[in-house]
């Protein structure tokens, strides 16, 4: 009938509002998107949903079931524990170079620690704040900072601290798709170089955790082949690694 909205209502629920942290991040990009054009902005604001995304909390429960009603209720693949193949921006290498000093200062500021639950909600706000108060130098040094890290790679310094902080939810994940996708049992040898400089070596099997594998670590002697592994990244590295048998680096 004429004028009656009530089916066009159910069939398309309106848009629940973004969450403080969401509208955080947004805003955190509001600088860059004003200097940008054309698909310059398309890759903005590809970055910025990306990040609000990654960033935002947990919601609650009533919050969590509307939104996946307005979505069609569908359950979401589980995301990787980080943005593979993601470029640099000014942005990203300024969070990246000053990271320990936001936190130090929002500890300072606030009381609030890294790793406790309210850090987000400060480190979003003062991440923007810090991005915004950039001069165009600081700004145009960064952009040359990440053409750099996009062509040949990030400091050793930040790689170290990827491969200790995420190394392992990574290569779980990545072993954990290659086994749903493609039923594929993955064993990988390690190696990478500690902040302190030191180069090890180890190994990860998550065959134990997919379709009641075993672990081919746990039954079977996988150290026969570390000789060679050894060898081998003695070459890649230029220097005899230390062997580290744990499984998460550090």
């Amino acid at each position: 009938m004429a004028g009656n909205n009530s089916e066009a209502d159910e069939e398309h629920p309106k848009q629940l509002p973004l969450n403080e942290v969401e509208l955080a991040v947004l805003e955190s990009y509001l600088k860059q998107w004003d200097s940008a054009s054309g698909k310059e902005r398309n890759k903005v604001w590809g970055d910025a949903t990306v990040e609000a995304r990654l960033k935002a909390p947990d919601m609650d429960g009533k919050v969590l079931k509307a939104r996946r009603h307005n979505h069609g209720g569908k359950k979401k693949e589980a995301k990787p524990p980080i943005t593979l193949g993601r470029k640099w921006t000014y942005r990203s290498v300024m969070e990246s170079l000053r990271k320990k000093e936001l936190l130090q200062k929002i500890e300072n500021d606030t009381g609030v620690k890294p790793r406790e639950m309210e850090m987000m909600h400060h480190y979003t706000r003062y991440l923007a704040d810090m991005v915004n108060s950039l001069t165009k130098k600081e700004v145009e040094e960064a952009t040359e900072t990440a053409a750099e890290w996009n062509k040949q790679g990030v400091l050793a310094e930040l790689q170290a601290d990827t491969a200790k902080h995420k190394s392992n939810n990574i290569l779980q994940y990545v072993a954990s798709e290659m086994f749903k996708k493609a039923r594929m049992w993955l064993f990988m040898l390690l190696a990478w170089k500690n902040k302190e400089g030191k180069l090890l070596v180890s190994s990860h099997d998550y065959n134990d955790e997919f379709g009641n594998g075993e672990s081919f670590s746990k039954t079977c002697d996988w150290q026969v082949i570390l000789p060679e592994w050894e060898s081998y990244v003695s070459k890649q590295f230029g220097e005899l690694p230390k062997h580290y048998s744990g499984a998460t680096p550090n």
